[in-house]
């Protein structure tokens, strides 16, 4: 066919293709209407509160995440259905590609599998309630918050912003700090001129204080002991309970309150450092 003919059979069809166009733009703008409606119905029913004895914060993520795998199955239905329905209006034989959907999927299985293996360990983690939406991850060395769960990826938002696209199948070891509570873990270096008990004494008042003043602490913070002898000094190891995802903040506030608590009562921290008078060395603390 030239070109020339080709514009003379749209010249002379020119309305039959424009009633197929306006169709097919009517029935794209039906489904958009439709999946808004029904996605908005789904969202308003996740969200309604069933009046539980104890409404969790881990209730609130798994119901978050249910709702996001809801929305993702409605939307990959809508866009089959959509299609199907476009090509019944154009002509063609929908009922040949339902039947020929058997062969396809046994096509499909077998050239995308790893499509197939996303999609099943998805629903596994989900329903598994292994991970969900809002829990601190670190996934494939990628760490910070789940901000989506999709049926083939998950969405991990690091501290400094930036969005990390996973696909489920590669969701291999994970760790998942929102499980359960966390330990804060503080190691201390105490210089050896000073005493361990006047060291311990200091610390215990200072810990007593900070117990009271930090609401993510859940118990009480407990000295285990001398942790480590160390070139510059003997290492006291403190550890306490916290609030899930909060321990990070919980050791900063400690070692701030107790390098406070040091300089008020002299205590000298480990520290590497040679002291040279007069050409001598007087003290080596890395040696």
């Amino acid at each position: 066919m030239t070109y020339s003919n080709f514009i003379l059979t749209i010249y002379y069809n020119f309305d039959n293709i424009l009633d197929k166009v306006l169709h097919v733009l009517m029935i794209i703008l039906f489904a958009m209407i439709t999946y808004s409606i029904v996605r908005f119905i789904l969202t308003r029913l996740s969200r309604m509160t069933f009046k539980p004895i104890k409404q969790t914060d881990s209730n609130k993520k798994r119901k978050k995440t249910l709702e996001k795998i809801t929305l993702s199955l409605w939307k990959y239905f809508t866009y089959i259905v959509t299609i199907l329905v476009i090509f019944s209006s154009l002509g063609i034989d929908i009922q040949t590609i339902v039947a020929g959907a058997g062969v396809l999927g046994v096509i499909f299985a077998v050239g995308s599998q790893e499509l197939l293996s996303d999609f099943f360990e998805g629903l596994f983690n989900v329903f598994e309630d292994n991970l969900s939406v809002g829990d601190y991850v670190t996934i494939d060395n990628v760490e910070g918050h789940i901000v989506d769960i999709g049926l083939r990826t998950v969405k991990i938002k690091s501290f400094t912003g930036e969005v990390h696209i996973i696909p489920n199948s590669k969701i291999g070891h994970f760790i998942n700090y929102s499980l359960d509570n966390g330990k804060a873990l503080v190691d201390i270096r105490i210089d050896y001129d000073v005493n361990l008990y006047d060291a311990i004494a200091a610390i215990n008042k200072s810990l007593m204080i900070i117990r009271k003043s930090n609401a993510n602490i859940l118990t009480d913070p407990i000295i285990q002991g001398v942790n480590k002898l160390d070139t510059i000094g003997y290492e006291i190891r403190i550890i306490c309970e916290t609030i899930k995802e909060t321990h990070w903040n919980v050791q900063r506030y400690m070692r701030g309150e107790l390098m406070k608590t040091f300089k008020e009562n002299n205590i000298k921290i480990g520290v590497n450092q040679i002291i040279i008078k007069d050409g001598n060395i007087l003290s080596n603390k890395n040696s």
